[in-house]
């Protein structure tokens, strides 16, 4: 609109009644200007992304913004039970009970109000905690926001909220997460969670390697993200159990093994590596993959799931000592094991 008037002011200054009403453009140039100056302030004046966050703790009262923690539930439950009753009956009834806001923290954003929210699911037989999310949303509690950023950096500016939401206390491991592939002399104790394809988890291993003179103990627990990388995991888990060659096979995950979409050629790029696999598997890949599956799929899942009941739902992410790394960071890494 402010275009469009700007146009029609100016043809009408061309004409012969331009004097008579030229206080009258004059003052609507100047609300113009103030009204865009308002909207758009100058990079000079607008405020840095650190002077524009403030970040409130959910225990905070009085005139804080609340967030509508009733309608939360409810459209969370209501998503669970669109994704999910299809695979599992147990889902058709998810309900909101079921849905426990366990820690939420408020961010304020050049005078909009967002929430970091951690939520706990219970599965609907037996309670138990199931799964953990981290998620954004409006104080309706009806919508998800993937990130808010800063237009001219591309900072994001809930980052701080949501990474301590996902922050995960070494001590809080159960006994038996992961399975140790390898021990020797050095000082540290690294488990990580980890997915044979994805790309930063190849980086974190070549990393593990070239340090491993620095490691005591290092464990490895499967979060595979695909059909693919669960044959992958199943393979690593049988080797883990027999005891045999089981860097090797890590290695060959996480170095050689090429991604595909039919489970069984991740077999068989195995047989064809180690051909000692086949004596136990058998020659047919279709019926290796069977045994895999029969044997180690539970075992592969139930790491996974021990993982999102932690709250992890990403890979990969390593915990160095007492040190929790979300992500392929090689200067963090070094900084944890000094």
């Amino acid at each position: 609109m402010i275009v469009l008037k700007a146009l029609t002011v100016g043809s009408f200054l061309s004409s012969g009644r331009m004097l008579r009403f030229l206080p009258v453009f004059i003052l609507v140039y100047l609300t113009c200007v103030l009204f865009i100056t308002a909207i758009f302030p100058c990079p000079g004046q607008a405020d840095s992304p650190a002077q524009s966050v403030e970040q409130t703790s959910h225990q905070n009262t009085g005139s804080a913004p609340e967030l509508d923690g009733a309608a939360l539930k409810a459209s969370i439950a209501q998503r669970i039970r669109m994704t999910r009753r299809a695979k599992d009956d147990r889902y058709k009834l998810f309900s909101p009970d079921l849905v426990k806001i366990d820690e939420k923290i408020v961010v304020h954003i050049r005078g909009m109000d967002f929430f970091a929210v951690k939520i706990k699911l219970h599965t609907p037989d037996t309670k138990a905690v199931e799964e953990v999310l981290s998620l954004i949303v409006d104080e309706t509690g009806t919508l998800q926001i993937s990130g808010v950023h800063d237009l001219a950096s591309g900072a994001n500016l809930m980052q701080n909220a949501v990474s301590q939401l996902q922050h995960v206390d070494v001590q809080d491991l159960p006994p038996d997460f992961g399975k140790e592939i390898f021990t020797g002399d050095g000082a540290h104790t690294i488990t990580a969670v980890s997915d044979p394809f994805c790309p930063h988890c190849r980086k974190g291993w070549e990393y593990i390697k070239l340090h491993q003179e620095k490691i005591k103990t290092f464990r490895l627990a499967h979060f595979p993200l695909n059909p693919a990388s669960a044959a992958a995991c199943m393979v690593i888990a049988d080797a883990h159990h027999r005891q045999f060659k089981v860097f090797d096979i890590v290695d060959f995950a996480y170095s050689q093994l090429h991604s595909a979409p039919e489970p069984q050629k991740i077999v068989v790029q195995y047989m064809e590596a180690f051909p000692e696999l086949a004596e136990k598997w058998g020659h047919d890949p279709v019926s290796a993959l069977s045994y895999l599956t029969k044997t180690f799929g539970s075992v592969v899942q139930k790491e996974r799931k021990a993982a999102q009941t932690l709250g992890i739902n990403s890979t990969p992410v390593f915990f160095v000592n007492d040190t929790y790394i979300r992500g392929f960071h090689a200067r963090k890494l070094d900084n944890a094991m000094q």
